[in-house]
């Protein structure tokens, strides 16, 4: 004769619950992964339908077999998760994709104002007259470094110099610059 959840309302009786538990537990385990096709998951839904029918102990009335009830709440849970996680796959790489444009929008420079393209014009002009008041091996240098990124010993290489001299150079240069374009920035 089949076993029917008799559980005393006020008292959740664990051991039957238990037995319960370890009677259906791994054969529900396999009809999950049926559906789910992975073990742990699988593992997980079986767990959860359990928690669930503990945690509703005292409104459950089944009217059918508790094997036959613990396998439709298993299917049902393996069906809603499969729902869910279709959802989540198409909905999240919609969402993805939103969240990519957004970030490549937000990385995108704004299209500077005229004003602020007649001010950045005022500020080159101002930059490259200062550099162009530093010495030739400064001038050099400083170029060098900061317009096309080469290294210091890249720098020695190309000029032909110690690197110790390079580091001289571009610290005068940037010192020169400094006192030259920084009263115009106040």
């Amino acid at each position: 004769m089949e076993e029917s959840l008799h559980i005393d309302q006020h008292k959740r009786q664990l051991p039957a619950f238990e037995g319960l538990f370890k009677t259906y537990y791994a054969a529900l385990c396999a009809f999950a992964f049926d559906f789910v096709n992975r073990h742990e998951l699988a593992e997980e839904i079986v767990q959860d339908t359990f928690l669930k029918i503990w945690e509703r102990y005292d409104d459950l009335d089944i009217q059918v077999s508790v094997k036959a009830y613990l396998y439709r709440a298993v299917q049902n849970n393996c069906l809603n998760y499969i729902k869910q996680d279709r959802i989540r796959a198409r909905y999240g790489h919609e969402l993805l994709q939103q969240l990519e444009s957004r970030i490549t929008l937000m990385n995108m420079p704004a299209a500077p104002t005229p004003a602020e393209r007649l001010e950045n014009a005022e500020l080159e002009y101002i930059a490259e007259n200062a550099i162009r008041k530093l010495p030739p091996q400064c001038q050099d240098v400083f170029r060098l470094s900061r317009f096309e990124q080469l290294s210091y010993p890249e720098i020695s290489r190309h000029l032909g110099i110690s690197i110790n001299t390079v580091k001289t150079q571009m610290t005068r240069a940037l010192q020169r610059l400094r006192d030259e374009l920084l009263p115009l920035l106040k």
